[in-house]
């Protein structure tokens, strides 16, 4: 039984970070690595937006299972300055849906999971940089799409 009610969700944005072309730092101690380039974009929605600057990227870990952990870094500049992004998380699913995925396929979003914390600070409310956000995402072929949502 629960000693606390559930938390809630509270929907911020919509995000959708457009991708360079993958570089593949290959085999190391913690698992396959490649980096991708963050080259632009945008967030849309009541608690933030603005147009993702050129600069930042998501270093990946690939495990053998086809399992991808992400870590993105990168900027969104707003109409009140630069907000800096933070995004780490978790892609899986079946193995063949994945392979799919990492030789820059399309693939339905319902096949596969891929769920982010994220964290802002920067030129943005006290209410978002100091909250847990969350996000539900979907990687197209050139693009990471996510809806971030805040807990309440």
């Amino acid at each position: 039984m629960p000693l606390f009610a559930a938390p809630a969700l509270e929907y911020v944005s919509s995000a959708v970070v457009e991708l360079g072309e993958p570089l593949d730092v290959g085999e190391t101690l913690e698992g396959h690595r490649r980096v991708v380039p963050i080259i632009g974009g945008k967030f849309d929605g009541p608690g933030l937006a603005g147009r993702i600057r050129p600069v930042g990227a998501d270093w990946q870990r690939i495990l053998p299972d086809g399992t991808t952990l992400v870590e993105a870094r990168y900027q969104v500049e707003t109409g009140e300055g630069l907000v800096s992004i933070t995004s780490t998380g978790v892609r899986t699913g079946p193995p063949e849906v994945l392979a799919a995925l990492a030789r820059g396929e399309r693939v339905d979003r319902s096949r596969y999971e891929f769920r982010l914390t994220v964290t802002v600070s920067g030129a943005v409310e006290r209410r978002l940089s100091a909250a847990v956000l969350v996000a539900s995402a979907e990687r197209t072929p050139d693009t990471v799409r996510y809806d971030l949502y805040r807990l309440t």
